[in-house]
Formats: C-alpha cells, structure tokens, sequence
C-alpha cells in the first residue's frame, strides 16, 4: 500500500523523480520517510496568566514568538518546539500600577505541551485602586473618578476604577448619572475626594426612590398641594407633642425627650428646623439639644442622635465646646436648628455651634461637615476651616447646599463633596435692605429661611428698615437679588407680590411649585403662589392653640415648616409641638350632572330620579331639582363621626314649602347628627337630632340661589347666609351621626323642594371669610369682589382690598339682609391704591354691581383706568342714561326711572363690542374699539377716579372680572326680572309690558295722609310708557310701608279714607288680551275693593262671603254682572299676601294663585273703552257720585303691578311669577325655568 501510494504522488508531480544513486542514502530514507512513517507536528508552549488589573495587560516573548496577554486566562504561543528544543518566556507589564512574576518559564522541550508556564500579576508597589459598592440601585448609574475613568452598575454590588493610582495621586469620585425618580448619595461625602495612601479606597453609594425637593425627599418630582389647602380649605391637626382639647386648650408644655414614645405622650422644647423622608419626620428639637425621628405612619418618636450618652469624639475644628461626633446618642448637637436631607444623609445645622453636622441615616454615625466652630464668615475650600455666625437655616437644592449666615447677614454655600464654603449674596455685617443685579452688592436686613425652586433660592428677610419680605436670589450669572412678596409693613395682609404683608415671614418650604411660609409674630401659615405671586393665608390668625380649620386653627410662634410633597408640617414652637395641614373638605357633591364626590370616593346616590336643572353659575345641568316628596341625594357610605368644628354648606333655590324642609343632613333626622332645615317661612334651624335651635333672623327668599352654610365652632352653632352670620347662639351637643349624609332630606320625612347645587362637608370650623369665600357666584375669572357684609374686603382673587373715606355706612341689602351693602352720601366712597389685575387695554372685562340710589344727578358706581378720554373703565349714571364709563366715550343707554330700587347693571366688554345688562337683560351694545383702559393708580367705588362726581345711595355686590361673562351668568347673579321676558322690548312701542309700577317707583314724603309720613303723592310706571300716577288730595294718599308684604315694600291704601292714585285712562292697557299680576293683600275681608281699573277695564275682588273671597275681571260695558272671568274661592285669610296672575284672551283665560290655576267661571265678548272710568289704583271708579262716595277703595296693600297687552307663554308667566315670589317671599305652585 505504501509503494502504491509512492506510485501515485510520482505520477502526479511533475518534479517527482527517482533518487539519483549518487546521492547520499540517508537522503533517500529521509524523502521515503514522508511516505512510510508518522509526520512532525511540534509541541505547544504556553500556560496561564492571573491577577491582571482593568486596562492593563502583559507582553510574553519566547525567543522571536510574542503574544500579549490583556485578560486573564490561558494563552498559547503560535509557534510550536521540537522536543529537545529549548524555551525562555520573558514578561513585560503593560498599564500603570501592574506588577508580574513567572514561574516555570524556561525547560526543554519534550514530548508533550509545555502549559504549566505562570504568570502572576497585581498591583505594584505603591499603586492603589478605588473601587465604590452600591446599594438601592433600581436602573443604570453611573460613577466617575477624576472626570473619566467611568464605572456603570446596573445592579447592587461593588466595582473598582480601571485606573489604578500611585500613593500620594488625587481621585474625586462623582455620581455622573442616575435615573429619574432615584436619588443616589455618598455615604460619607467627605471620603469621596482625597488622596491615596497607602490601600485601597472604597467609595459607598446608597440609593433611595424619590426626589429631592426643598432639602427633603419626595416620592414625586413636583407637587401642588398648595391649590387643594387653598381650594379645599386647609385643617390644622397635632402630629406629634399633645393633644389638648380642641377649645382652645392650653396647648403641650416642654419637656425632655425619651429614646422612644408615641406621639401623643412624646415631648419637645422648642422644636426647630425639620426633614423628611418618605417614612420618617426628622426634627431639631433644640433645646433638648437632639435630632427626634417621628414614624409618620404610627407617630412612634425616637432619639436619633444627640444626647452625649457617651463614647463620643471631639469635632474636628478650633472651637469643640459642647461637639461630639460618635453613633447615635453618643454625639453632641450644639444648638441644632436647621435640618436637611439628601435621602441617605441628615444634615444638621448648628446654630450656637456655628457648624454643619452629617448624620447617616441607616447607621446614625454623626460626622462633621464643615465649619469650625469660631464664630466668623471665613470662606475656605476646606469646609472644616470655613466660619459662621449663628447659622438659622439650611437647604439642599441642586446638589448645593445654602446656608442663611443669619449673623452675617450673608447666603453661604457648601459643596457637600469638597465641603468648600463661599458667600452668593449679602455682605458680611452689612445688614440692611438692598436688591441689586449682583448678589455679593445685595443686602439682607435678618434673613432666616431659604429654600430652592427651579433657578432661584427664596429667602425670609425679617426686621424694620426693608425687611418682613421674600426675597429672590438668581442661581445663574452674577446671582441678582430681588423681592417678589411683601412691601415691608409688618403685616399679616394676603395680596399680591409686594401688595402683600407679613408679619415676621420665618420658615420657608416648597411642595416643588410654591412656597409656604410660617409666619412667627402673625401666627399664621401663609402660600405664595410663584406664577402670580399671591400670597394666602391657610391656617392661623391670633396666638394660641386649637386644632381647626382656616383661621380657627391656631398656633403659637410657628417657627419652622417643611414638607414631604404630601403634608405641610410645623414646628408650634410656642406650643412644643409638630402640627401638620390637610385638606379639611370631606365631601363635596358639585352636582353638575351627577352626584360624584369630587374629593373623594363617598359618590351619592340619586334617590327618586331627580332633574337636572341650571345651577347657581348659570351652568345648565350644573344643578339638581328635587320635588320635596320622593327625591333626594344620599352619600354612599357615612362621611363623619365628627361632633364639634365642622362646617356644611350648599347653594339652594327653593321653591319653598308648608313644612319643614331639610338641605342636608348628617345621620339620621330625630335621632341623631345635625342637619340645617328650612321652615315655610324661610328662617333657618339647626336640626340637632330630635332638637331644633331657634330660627334665623333672616330668611330664604324663595326663587332666588341663596347660599347657606352651618358651623358648629367651639360648641356653638352658627348659621351664615351669603356668607353673612346670622348667630343664633345654640349650643346643644349632638348625638354621634349614626347614618349617612344625605342632601334635600333628613330621613325623617323633611324632603327639600327645590333647586340646590355644590354641597360641601368639612371638617373644622371654617373662619367668617372662608365661608364668605363658599359664597361667590360665578367665580371664574373674577378679579375683584365685594360683598360689603360689613367691610371692603376683596374676595376675589387679586386681594385688592379697600378703604373708605368719608361716612360709608353699612345698610340693608336687596335680599332684607341687614348690614349686608353699603350707603355712600354723595361725597364718601371706597378706594384702592395701586389695585392689582384690573383690565387694561382692550382687554375683556365684565364689571357688575346692585345699586339703589335716590339721587337724579350723575353718579359713579365703579370707576379705574385714566382719567385720559376712551382710558377709563367702570359703571356709570349720566343722566338720563346708565352704561359702562370709557372717559368721554362711555357705552351707555337711556334708562327708565329707577330711583329707590334695586338694580343690577352689568358693563361686558368683550375687547371689540361693549355690552350693557340692566337687570339680567341686554339693554344695549356697540363697538368700542376706540377702549384702551390705561393702568390705574385707585379702584374707586362710589367715586369717579378723579374726585369730580361721587354716589349718592346703596351699592352692593361689586365684581370685577377679566372675562366676558354670559348673559346665563349674569342672570344667574341678577335672578328673574320680568324684561326678561321674550315679549319685552327696548324699542317702548314694540315692547308688550305696558304698564309696570313698584313701590319703590312711588314718591313719598311727609304730608296730610293717615300718619303723616310716607304720604305717597305719586306713583312712577317703569314700563317706559309714563303712566304715571298720582294723588294731590292729602287725605286721599296712600303710605308707603317698606315692609308690609312678607317683608318687602308695598303701598297701604286705607279704605275708610279712600286713599287711591290716579291718571287719565290710557288706550294702551284696553287690550282685549292681556297678562295681569300684582302682589297685594286684603286686610277687610268685606265688600267689594278694586286693585287696578282702566276704563272699562276693572282687576276686582268682587263681594264674597268671608273668609270667601273671589277675583274676578270687569268689562263694565257688558251686563250685570260684566265679568269676563272670575276665580272660585280665591282669598281665604284676612291679610294674607297674594300673588295674583291673571290672563285673557278676549275670549278665554285663566287665573293663577301663586303660580297654580284655579278654577274659573269664563266670559266672553270684551269691549273695553275709556268711557267709564280713569286710570285708578285701589279703587274702583264708579264715575258717579261725588269723593269719597264715587267709588269702591281697597282696605289692603299692593306690590308689584304688570300689565301685558298679550297673553305671556308659560315660561315667560312663570318668569315674572319667580320674580314676584323671589322678592314678596311667597311660594310657587311651579318651578322656575
């Protein structure tokens, strides 16, 4: 087989040939051995290499065969030995710090692999690696040294830096990312910036879920909690310190802390500066001289460091009096004030011992940061080496902490990674009031607090010459100073920007999107709002201690205040205790559609299938109508076991009933819990199970929204209507609600009739302003709003409160509410100095107001802007015209006579077309284009803005807005008024209301009636077809009584003296159609009285047999009798107030008693004419006989008279019916559209 296979390679090689005898033999043998025996492969030289160090590696060399090595492991030189052969491996390092040995590296080779060649590799000499552990890791961090040598953890554990550094080499580790929603930190800030010694550095990294938001850890990026305590109103409670009764208790006295103890037994001495956390509340209990941990969940209170228990060492520094550092109790706090955290760390700010503390929070082992302990303002690179002068607060924003140098008068920084310490703004013991571009050049009168947002830091900057402020401190370029909140009046006033006032500002904390601030002398917690710089006050008004709401819940020097994005918490210093605020709202049924809670999840369920009806914005299906029976809306599950503060409220419309009515209640009616109910009359009690306190001395006008509100405020139960109190001095104790909440019912049978909307439950007792707040319609885009309950207060939005000169006195309002308007006597008037938000240019506006004013002259209700032509804005009367003012170029039209009446006149411009309401309906518009309302110096009510014209009577109800509102809107404030019918018009002769008279339209004095005072001489018809009226015969005029009908105003006409008004007859009121109503009573009972006679034309209460009275209309020129229709039994109540609406025809009609047909006895075939009689007014003209026998005088009152020359549809009937019941208080049969 071999020789075959010689045979073949031969054959096929070209050089292949036979050997040649001559040459040597061992040739042969050689060639042949290709062919005959095993062939030469070599042996492989290699072995391992161990130890390497990242970016290094080690060049191997054997003779001329080199390989380089970079991991470890096994390597193999390419080249293979002979046995016999001889190797010698040579190592060179490469990378700095990499030291190596071989072993086995020389030998013979044999007949086998050469693999057990060694080398041996670590750091050399002298070289050192920093490594960093990590823990907490959710994503992808990232690590530096020295600004590039790059470590990535995505899981916890520990790596080391490629590069290795020699003894005596710099490293600075950095944390250069980390994901959102972590925040990673050094466990000893300090050890992460050095110099390498003789080992290795470790670096440890603890990360924790959250952000760091204010110097505190939030599980949220940014929070608003402020909209929800200003909007839901805010209740402050006791966290931890005591808890005393609510009725203004005493409060918790001092006392020293204990290692661990509940929240209600623990103590605190004047509790400072505090951090949170997302479980735990960290506090500087100063004068007990120790940091307290609070569980925020159990309120468990510990000792976390502080106390010298022993075994701690003296701080670093120059001055170590009364400075441990050591574990936990076993280091000493000197005066330990200010608190941050960065979520891994607490840092402690020592204000007697002048330094910055470091507290790790899963060991408790306390460091010192920086600060020597001298009293100075030395900046340093080391922070050790830096000095202070009683530091008052610090914070952690961006990655930097600020210090307020307080004694200095200076804002310090300390980067907490090289502890250097430098001064951003103010100059050292330079303490006075200067803003400035340059933050070095600004100055501070005594600033306190600071804390970041975004790119500025905020500070507290207290004490006369500039001071009571919030000033601004840019974080970018040369960190300009300026102030965004308070004019320096120590005040606790709420406003805008530097409008407002503080009363000692102290402590600062941000949910990320405001700021909140404890005010130390005002006692209260005040919100500044960082978009529009408004200033509110949440909580707080005089000292003391009451867990409440708004400005019942009180405090006592409130010093410090922080947040966790959740809850605002408080050190009460003067109190010894933590204090914290929640929304106080429990529920609240908008009703806008459904029964939803929008607070929380406590829906109501719809009983009885209720409508949706227009709310009190004028918001269609922004409200339910229940019908007093069957309907109401029940809470889902109970709201509240509460029995002391708590407030309720709800809008109403009712229709009004003959029996008890219940607006809401919490429990069961009769039984237990509290609700508020409305008697027939319109009084409201206070149902407090089976009790009911005395009634209100004001009512609830029927057809009219009407807010209500029921507190209970330290036992005693209150009751407010449009925000206005009404005490009635109960003070019974309520049986624990055992039930539900319920709205229009008490579960006992009281069913609310009517319509009601935006009902809202909350804990504590909400202050008299608060509940003003409930109580503003159409609140949207509202600038300014007075309700003038006693005071010029804005319960707007822009503050813009007023002060009054002159006499401005406080009067009866349109609704009867007493001290609820204000009377201005020509030359009085309120007035605003450099008011906030008012519109300018040609910007929308809606301006409102009610009026009533005896005065013919011009008259300025509202006015601002420039007193510059087409530059001013506000509501004026030029007589005879009425419109919105513009400075020589008004937008205005002829009014009717409207002297001694209620009128709510509305001016909407909406940037192009100015419009004009008169009581809810469009009187006029026209383009305003020319309008450029300058920026005005005064808001002036009852005023022009120069002192050239003044108001002469009442005004209530002011509002400004920076929108145009709609006509819904403006009815929804102005409630019915009977132009506001479709068949009314502007143009008098197109207009279907022909004759229109209220008692308020009646001129009156002193004279020769019956009394001799308020003799009515005449009386004015409205209806713009001048049917006036009157009397010149003394003994023959009626009184005008204000009073008489329900309350309201009516004109008494006597009988016995046949007092009566009188014109000629007028063609216009002998329509053989018509729409009649009038509001009178009848206080005889006995004979036949005429009410209203035209002509031929007679409104009657014909002989009946008493207490039977009828209604009935006359045309005298049909037969005996000439009735055209008449009621049945009509009357049955001497005096009773009546609201009669008669409509015909000419054929047929019908008569309604409040609002409800009765049955009638028709005729037909009128023919009215002026033949028989004039136009009378209580009295039946018999055009016979001579006064008083030539006629049939009523013995009664009368209100309001219409007259239609139309039969009216439904809905506008039952407009002017609301209207009348609204204002007379007298219940409908119907509802209202």
């Amino acid at each position: 087989m071999k020789r075959n296979t010689f045979l073949l390679v031969c054959l096929l090689s070209a050089s292949c040939s036979i050997p040649k005898l001559s040459r040597s033999p061992l040739d042969f043998f050689a060639f042949l051995r290709i062919f005959t025996g095993t062939q030469f492969t070599g042996q492989t030289i290699g072995g391992v290499v161990s130890g390497l160090i990242t970016n290094t590696s080690v060049t191997l060399t054997n003779g001329n065969d080199t390989i380089t090595v970079s991991t470890d492991g096994n390597f193999t030189f390419p080249r293979k030995l002979n046995t016999g052969d001889l190797y010698n491996v040579n190592v060179t390092t490469n990378g700095v710090g990499l030291s190596c040995t071989i072993a086995n590296a020389q030998g013979v080779v044999q007949n086998a692999p050469i693999t057990n060649i060694s080398i041996t590799c670590g750091l050399g000499v002298g070289y050192y690696e920093v490594g960093v552990n990590i823990t907490g890791i959710t994503g992808t961090v990232d690590v530096q040294n020295n600004g590039a040598d790059t470590i990535s953890f995505s899981a916890n554990g520990f790596q080391k830096f490629s590069i290795v550094q020699p003894t005596g080499s710099n490293y600075s580790v950095t944390i250069s990312s980390q994901p959102a929603g972590t925040v990673c930190s050094f466990d000893n800030p300090s050890l992460t910036v050095g110099t390498v010694g003789a080992t290795n550095v470790t670096v440890f990294i603890t990360c924790v879920s959250g952000y760091i938001v204010g110097g505190n850890l939030f599980s949220f990026s940014s929070t608003d909690i402020g909209t929800s305590l200003i909007n839901q109103k805010s209740y402050l409670r006791t966290f931890a310190g005591s808890f005393p009764t609510n009725n203004s208790g005493l409060g918790p006295a001092p006392g020293v802390a204990v290692m661990s103890t509940t929240s209600t037994v623990a103590r605190f001495n004047n509790p400072s500066m505090m951090a949170a956390d997302t479980n735990f509340l960290y506090v500087a209990d100063t004068t007990n001289g120790v940091i307290r941990k609070i569980d925020k969940v159990s309120g468990i209170t510990t000792i976390f460091a502080g106390g010298n228990s022993g075994g701690g060492t003296p701080c670093p520094g120059t001055l170590i009096t009364n400075c441990l550092d050591g574990v936990g109790t076993a280091a000493q706090f000197n005066g330990p004030v200010g608190l941050t955290t960065n979520g891994n760390n607490l840092f402690v700010l020592e204000n007697n011992g002048n330094r910055i503390r470091i507290v790790n929070l899963t060991t408790t082992s306390v460091s010192t940061l920086a600060g020597s302990g001298n009293n100075g303002s030395l900046d340093n690179t080391s922070g050790i080496l830096a000095s202070f002068s009683n530091p008052s607060w610090m914070t952690l924003h961006n990655g930097t902490f600020y210090i307020v140098d307080r004694g200095n008068c200076t804002i310090r920084t300390l980067n907490p990674t090289t502890t250097a310490v430098a001064t951003i703004a103010g100059g050292v013991g330079l303490c006075s009031f200067a803003n400035s571009p340059v933050g070095t050049n600004a100055r501070f009168v005594s600033p306190i607090a600071i804390v970041g947002v975004g790119n500025y830091l905020y500070v507290s900057d207290v004490g006369a010459g500039g001071g009571y402020k919030i000033r601004r401190i840019s974080l970018t370029g040369t960190n300009a100073v300026d102030t965004i909140a308070g004019d320096g009046v120590q005040a606790s006033t709420d406003g805008i920007g530097t409008s407002a006032q503080f009363n000692d500002p102290h402590g600062l904390t941000t949910d990320g999107t405001n700021l909140f601030i404890s005010e130390w002398l005002g006692h209260r917690i005040r919100h500044l709002n960082l978009t529009t710089n408004r200033v509110t006050t949440l909580v707080g008004s005089v000292s003391g201690y009451a867990d409440n709401a708004t400005g019942n819940g009180l405090l006592n020097f409130p010093g410090y205040i922080a947040t966790d994005g959740q809850t605002i918490y408080i050190a009460d210093q003067g109190n010894h205790a933590i204090r914290t605020l929640q929304p106080a709202e429990l529920l609240q049924y908008t009703l806008d559609g459904n029964a939803n809670d929008s607070i929380g999840t406590n829906h109501g369920n719809l009983i009885g299938a209720p409508n949706t009806t227009r709310d009190e914005n004028g918001l269609s299906n922004g409200a339910y109508e229940l019908d007093g029976t069957t309907q109401s809306i029940v809470s889902s599950s109970n709201v509240s076991q509460i029995t002391d503060n708590l407030t309720i409220s709800a809008w109403i419309h009712t229709s009004g009933k003959t029996t008890n009515q219940a607006v809401f209640y919490n429990g069961l009616g009769g039984t237990d819990g509290y609700g508020l109910v409305i008697e027939s009359s319109g009084n409201l009690r206070i149902s407090v199970g089976n009790l009911f306190s005395p009634a209100s001395f004001m009512q609830v006008s029927p057809n009219r929204w009407t807010h209500v509100t029921m507190r209970r405020f330290a036992g005693s139960w209150q009751i407010f209507f449009n925000g206005k109190s009404d005490f009635i001095g109960y003070a019974t104790n309520p049986i624990t609600p055992t039930g539900t909440f319920k709205v229009g019912d008490d579960g006992n049978g009281s069913r609310f009739k009517g319509k009601i909307s935006n009902v809202q439950f909350f804990n504590g007792a909400l202050d008299d302003d608060a509940i003003q707040k409930l109580a503003i319609q159409v609140p949207s885009g509202l600038i300014s709003y007075y309700p003038f309950n006693g005071n010029g207060k804005d319960f707007g939005n822009y503050s813009n409160d007023l002060s009054s000169f002159g006499v401005v006195a406080t009067t009866t309002d349109r609704n009867g509410f007493p001290s609820s308007a204000y009377y201005f006597n020509g030359t009085s008037y309120f007035e605003k100095s450099n008011p906030n938000g008012l519109p300018i240019g040609g910007s929308s506006r809606s301006i409102c107001a009610w009026f009533k004013s005896s005065s013919p002259v011009a008259q300025y209700i509202v006015s601002f802007g420039t007193a510059i032509n087409s530059t001013a804005s506000g509501l004026v009367i030029l007589q005879p015209e009425v419109g919105m003012l513009g400075w020589n170029d008004e937008a205005k039209v002829i009014k009717e006579d409207f002297l001694n009446q209620w009128i709510h006149l509305c001016g909407v411009f909406d940037g192009t077309t100015a419009f004009v309401y008169e009581n809810g309906t469009l009187r006029h518009s026209e383009g305003k284009s020319s309008w450029n309302t300058g920026i005005s110096s005064t808001l002036n009510i009852g005023r022009l803005i120069t002192p050239t014209g003044y108001f002469n009577g009442d005004i209530d109800d002011v509002r400004i807005y920076d929108r145009s509102l709609s006509i819904s809107e403006i009815r929804a404030i102005s409630g019915y008024y009977p132009t506001q019918t479709s068949v009314w018009n502007q143009t008098v002769a197109s207009s279907s209301l022909k004759f229109f008279l209220l008692p308020e339209s009646a001129n009156f004095g002193a004279g020769g009636c019956n009394g001799g005072a308020n003799c009515v001489y005449a009386w004015n018809d409205r209806s713009r077809n001048n049917l006036n009226l009157t009397q010149a015969t003394a003994s023959a005029q009626p009184i005008f009584n204000a009073n008489i009908l329900n309350g309201s105003p009516g004109i008494r006409f006597i009988g016995p003296d046949a007092t009566y008004l009188s014109a000629a007859c007028s063609t216009s009121l002998l329509s053989s159609a018509n729409t009649i109503f009038v509001v009178y009573n009848d206080t005889e009972m006995s004979g036949s009285d005429g009410i209203f006679q035209n002509g031929a034309k007679l409104l009657y209460l014909p002989d009946g047999t008493p207490p039977n009275k009828l209604v009935s209309l006359f045309d005298l020129q049909l037969g005996n009798p000439p009735k055209v229709i008449t009621s049945s039994t009509f009357s049955s109540t001497l005096g009773e107030t009546i609201l009669l609406t008669l409509d015909h025809n000419g054929t047929t009609g019908n008569i309604y008693k409040y609002g409800t047909s009765v049955a009638v006895t028709p005729s037909s075939g009128t023919a009215y004419n002026c033949a028989l009689g004039d136009l009378s007014m209580g009295r039946y003209f018999w055009n016979v006989g001579i006064y008083p026998n030539n006629g049939d005088y009523l013995n009664g009152s009368i209100g309001d008279f219409l007259y239609f020359d139309q039969v009216l549809t439904p809905n506008d009937r039952e407009i002017v019916e609301c209207y009348l019941s609204s204002k007379y208080n007298l219940k409908l049969g119907h509802t209202c559209p």
